[in-house]
């Protein structure tokens, strides 16, 4: 039985805030960052997967990421939280 007078923290779209700050919206500079903070790749692409995003996926700008050690796996995960590259059956290419 919960206590009713403070409503579920879910309220505001979604699910609860993990024990980071809050979620900020992920950019190339934020992978960066991550990557470059050690953390692994399985704990960076997870958290792409879970935040807001708004990468640059122009060619120039992944040759920067790669140039700054950003892996292909999270390359990969960056290009679907975008939306491409994705199942292709889940939104056509053209």
């Amino acid at each position: 039985p919960r206590d009713r007078t403070t409503p579920p923290p879910t309220e505001a779209g979604g699910a609860p805030a993990p024990k980071l700050e809050r979620t900020p919206t992920l950019t190339n500079d934020s992978v960066v960052e991550l990557v470059e903070a050690g953390f692994s790749e399985g704990t960076i692409i997870r958290r792409i997967e879970q935040s807001p995003v708004e990468f640059d996926l122009a060619p120039t700008k992944l040759d920067e990421l790669r140039k700054r050690r950003v892996t292909e796996p999270v390359i990969a995960a960056m290009r679907s939280a975008m939306g491409e590259g994705s199942e292709p059956d889940a939104r056509p290419e053209r």
